[in-house]
C-alpha cells in the first residue's frame, strides 16, 4: 500500500472543503465581494454565535478533525481582524490548555485512544526530549500543535512555562491568519482564502518537517 504524507492528505482535505465552500458561491454570488458583503452583513448580527464556535472548534482541536487553517482565515472573514484576533487566540489557548492536561492526567495510552497511534508517535518522536524551540515552532503546525502540547504534558513541563510559551506564540499565530482572512474579504481575494486555508498551513507543515523534525 502506497503511504501517503500527512502533509498531502492535509492539502486534499483542505481543497476539498475550500472547493465546497467556493462552488457554489460561484453559481449564486457573482464575486466574492458579494459573499464578503452577505458574511459581513450575517456576522454583524451574529458575533457572539461566531465567536463562540470557533472557540469551541479550536478548544476541541485534539479531537476535532477540522484543520486550523480554516477555523482562523473563517473567523478573520467573519469577525474582522481585531477581534478575530482575540477570539482565535482564546481558542488556541484552550485548546492547547486542554492537550496539555490530557497528556499530563489522561496519560499516553488515553492519549493514543484520541488522537491516534501513528500521529501521537510521530509527534512523540519529533520530540524525543522535550524542548521550548519544538513546542514554539509546532503552534501554527497543523496536526502537531495540539499532538506537541500533549507531548508537553506527559514529560511533565511546568504548566505556567507551557501557558507563557504558548500564549505568547499564538499571539503572532492569531494575528497572521486572522489577517489574512480579513484581507481575503476586503480584497475580494479568493486567493487570500485559500491561502490562509491551506497554503500557508502546508508550507509550515513541509517546513517543519523538512527542518526540524528531521534533524
Amino acid at each position: 500500500m502506497i503511504k501517503i504524507p500527512l502533509w498531502i492528505k492535509f492539502i486534499f482535505f483542505s481543497v476539498i472543503i475550500f472547493t465546497s465552500l467556493v462552488l457554489p458561491l460561484a453559481f449564486f454570488e457573482p464575486s466574492l465581494e458579494d459573499y464578503g458583503d452577505t458574511l459581513i452583513d450575517w456576522a454583524g448580527s451574529n458575533k457572539l454565535l461566531i465567536s463562540f464556535i470557533v472557540i469551541i472548534a479550536l478548544a476541541a482541536d485534539v479531537i476535532l478533525p477540522v484543520p486550523n487553517g480554516i477555523t482562523h482565515t473563517f473567523a478573520g472573514m467573519s469577525l474582522g481582524w481585531t477581534i478575530s484576533s482575540v477570539v482565535v487566540w482564546i481558542g488556541l489557548n484552550l485548546g492547547a490548555t486542554i492537550a496539555y492536561f490530557l497528556g499530563r492526567f489522561a496519560g499516553r495510552p488515553m492519549a493514543i485512544k484520541i488522537v491516534g497511534e501513528k500521529e501521537f508517535k510521530e509527534a512523540e518522536a519529533s520530540l524525543k526530549d522535550f524542548n521550548i524551540i519544538g513546542l514554539i515552532i509546532s503552534r501554527p503546525i497543523p496536526g502537531f500543535s495540539e499532538l506537541i502540547a500533549i507531548t508537553a504534558g506527559l514529560s511533565k513541563v511546568p504548566f505556567k512555562v507551557f501557558l507563557l510559551i504558548v500564549s505568547s506564540v499564538n499571539i503572532g499565530v492569531a494575528i497572521i491568519f486572522s489577517g489574512i482572512g480579513a484581507a481575503a474579504i476586503e480584497n475580494d481575494s479568493a486567493f487570500l482564502a485559500f491561502f490562509g486555508i491551506a497554503i500557508l498551513p502546508a508550507a509550515l507543515y513541509f517546513v517543519y518537517i523538512k527542518f526540524y523534525k528531521s534533524e
